[in-house]
């Protein structure tokens, strides 16, 4: 698990994409898939779920508007959501790999 630590106003957030934060973007209709078709609200998503493995207090109305502060600063809030997307896709291919190594040992094991 990769960490992007990010300043806005007086505040330091660490951002980190896990387990609970990914399960959390399933169930509120997350998927990469639709990254094309609903580029706002899966946007939007991403910024949120980055705040749940290290801030629970941030809420999804109080993560929209660091987002908007962030923005306001002068800051590219996109580059944040690019690193979640990027700790997605690690976070599944790493899964990935160890159903594989779990299927291999089974078949070999036999």
């Amino acid at each position: 698990m990769n960490e992007k630590n990010i300043k806005i106003g007086d505040k330091e957030y660490t951002l980190a994409m896990n387990r609970e934060s990914i399960k959390w973007l399933e169930a509120n209709g997350f998927s990469l898939d639709d990254l094309g078709r609903k580029p706002v609200t899966c946007y939007e998503l991403l910024w949120i779920s980055l705040f749940r493995a290290n801030h629970k207090d941030v809420n999804p109305n109080l993560a929209i508007k660091l987002m908007e502060t962030y923005q306001s600063s002068g800051e590219k809030p996109g580059n944040i959501v690019k690193f979640a997307i990027d700790e997605y896709n690690s976070f599944l291919s790493a899964l990935a790999d160890i159903d594989l190594e779990e299927n291999k040992q089974k078949t070999t094991n036999n």
